[in-house]
């Protein structure tokens, strides 16, 4: 007799109220601060600066989209890039009200609506994921270490994020390996069995593991991970390119490396649970970084809000932009 699997337990009422924490962290942060002296860092900024700004964020989330297009193609699916822009945009809309980002994988509808399974369709949506982490990281430990003035420690980190990269590299490639794709079949189903997944459902999620797997293995060619690697550099560019446009306009006087480094730490902290898109701890960041420069906490708080408000405007317009698209793809 098979026995009745026990009800998901709710979520604890602190576990539910943690990604506040970051807010409360970011209402800590504005009552410290000079609010006049926020306000005349603000007014330096003209609007040409800020549409500027969002021009380079734009063009970093296109380049995004064409990259994931490309990943996809690396896989065998095949899908026009018109699709596959307004998936991608869509996606970013969604990934603005939800935590990690996680809203962006809703892309993956495109996929299955052509009978993608969903591992596959996961598959480029985690590697490129993958890729921006790999060069938030090594953007952040190298120019950081050029900011303190060691090359031989920049050097050091570059190799370290080489190896790491290489590393999940062979990882991923003994993972999807038709030798072991079955044992890790089963071992994943025997695995989910015990936390309390329904036989059936065990099964489910373990395929969609093992077509995880097998889903990355193309993206690992030598060729494919050059092209994919390149993609992500130059869309970078804009990211930290808006950055440098609107500490222009603050005139805070201090190098592209330095606010490079800077907002690399701050783009991993909207992987924070206790955080809504960094919020807080981004700002933190900054006075903690900026200040030791000669930045005003002031203006290193409303650089923070300001850059976040501009991908967040971005994001939300053209993935709305993308949303509506999608309906009418469907239609």
């Amino acid at each position: 007799m098979t026995p009745t699997p026990k009800p998901p337990r709710a979520l604890p009422r602190w576990r539910r109220l943690l990604p506040l924490l970051g807010l409360f962290v970011l209402g800590w942060v504005l009552w410290r601060m000079d609010l006049p002296a926020m306000g005349r860092a603000l007014g330096k900024v003209s609007v040409a600066t800020i549409v500027l700004a969002s021009a380079s964020f734009c063009a970093n989330l296109l380049l995004k989209a064409y990259r994931w297009q490309r990943l996809l193609a690396a896989q065998g699916i095949l899908i026009p890039l018109r699709v596959a822009l307004a998936a991608f945009l869509s996606g970013q809309f969604y990934g603005q009200v939800t935590l990690g980002r996680a809203g962006e994988f809703l892309r993956v509808e495109a996929l299955l609506e052509r009978q993608v399974s969903m591992g596959a369709a996961l598959a480029s949506c985690v590697f490129d994921r993958l890729l921006d982490l790999f060069v938030v990281l090594a953007a952040g430990s190298v120019l950081s270490a050029l900011v303190l003035g060691d090359r031989r420690v920049a050097l050091l980190a570059l190799v370290v994020m080489v190896a790491g990269a290489v590393a999940v590299g062979v990882v991923l490639l003994s993972v999807g390996a038709p030798a072991t794709l079955t044992g890790s079949e089963n071992l994943a189903q025997r695995l989910l069995g015990k936390l309390g997944a329904r036989p059936g459902l065990a099964a489910k999620l373990a395929k969609t593991l093992r077509d995880l797997a097998v889903g990355m293995r193309p993206m690992l060619r030598p060729l494919t991970l050059l092209e994919a690697s390149a993609w992500s550099a130059v869309a970078w560019v804009g990211y930290f390119a808006a950055l440098w446009q609107l500490a222009q306009g603050l005139g805070l006087g201090v190098s592209r490396v330095l606010l490079t480094a800077t907002a690399s730490f701050a783009a991993l902290s909207a992987l924070l649970p206790v955080t809504v898109s960094g919020l807080g701890a981004r700002e933190l960041i900054y006075i903690n970084v900026l200040s030791t420069h000669g930045v005003a906490k002031e203006a290193a708080v409303v650089m923070s809000l300001l850059h976040l408000f501009v991908m967040s405007v971005s994001a939300t317009v053209l993935g709305f932009g993308g949303v509506l698209w999608r309906q009418r793809q469907r239609l």
